[in-house]
């Protein structure tokens, strides 16, 4: 037999056989093949709850990282506060608020071990809460703005209309004694003064919301709508001066 004869002789026998054997051969390939994908989706009792148990876990784990970056934003718009010589800060949550939510005294979880003192200035990434008036070891107690003890000196934006802010009962905000010839002007942003010598300068207090002339016509009250939404207080950063 020539050699084109046996490659043909070849050529037939191996079609004689996959054309007998060839189908045993796919179904158990194809039946291993299809035993593995099933596995994906239908599991044993202790499989599926290993994986239902390492998905929690990874959707836990995100949250969290989601949670930790949101946090990183708002102490990295709060820490713009603290560029200013001689000025740190100490992180804090509120653990508890006293008295209400509008003038009632906020306590937080960070005090006189993390180098908070009475006198500190207490702010928000939205502007200035209020100042530290008692620090024992492991918590600090904050007086907001709304707590009508608390004054502050403040300075408009935009007219650099001076006078001091004050709360009433009700823990509405108002700053008084503003010169008229400065002529303020409803939406303008309150800020801290540097000549009260309490609050670090430039600090967001909130804004006009209306301006009345009192009776002699030479001076102004204007109503200020805080920056800091007191019912939702809850990351703070404390403002101390660096020894």
């Amino acid at each position: 037999m020539t050699g084109r004869g046996r490659r043909l002789a070849w050529h037939l026998a191996g079609s004689l056989l996959m054309l007998i054997a060839g189908p045993a051969v796919i179904g158990i390939g194809g039946g291993i093949l299809g035993q593995k994908f099933a596995s994906l989706f239908f599991s044993d009792p202790d499989s599926d709850h290993s994986y239902r148990s390492l998905a929690i876990k990874l959707m836990l784990e995100n949250a969290e990282l989601r949670e930790m970056a949101a946090k990183s934003s708002v102490y990295r718009s709060m820490l713009n506060y603290t560029r200013v010589p001689g000025v740190s800060a100490v992180a804090g949550r509120v653990v508890y608020r006293s008295e209400g939510l509008i003038r009632g005294d906020l306590i937080i979880n960070a005090g006189w071990e993390d180098g908070v003192y009475p006198g500190a200035v207490c702010i928000t990434a939205s502007g200035l809460v209020g100042v530290v008036s008692e620090s024992p070891e492991k918590t600090a107690t904050v007086k907001p703005i709304t707590n009508p003890a608390i004054n502050v000196s403040c300075i408009t934006a935009q007219s650099g209309a001076l006078g001091l802010l004050s709360s009433d009962s009700d823990g509405r905000l108002k700053l008084t004694n503003v010169d008229s010839s400065s002529r303020p002007e409803p939406g303008e942003t309150v800020l801290t003064s540097r000549f009260g010598g309490v609050y670090p300068e430039g600090i967001v207090v909130g804004s006009i919301s209306s301006v009345e002339r009192d009776e002699s016509g030479y001076y102004l009250t204007l109503a200020v709508e805080s920056a800091v939404d007191f019912d939702t207080i809850d990351e703070v950063l404390i403002l101390v001066t660096e020894e």
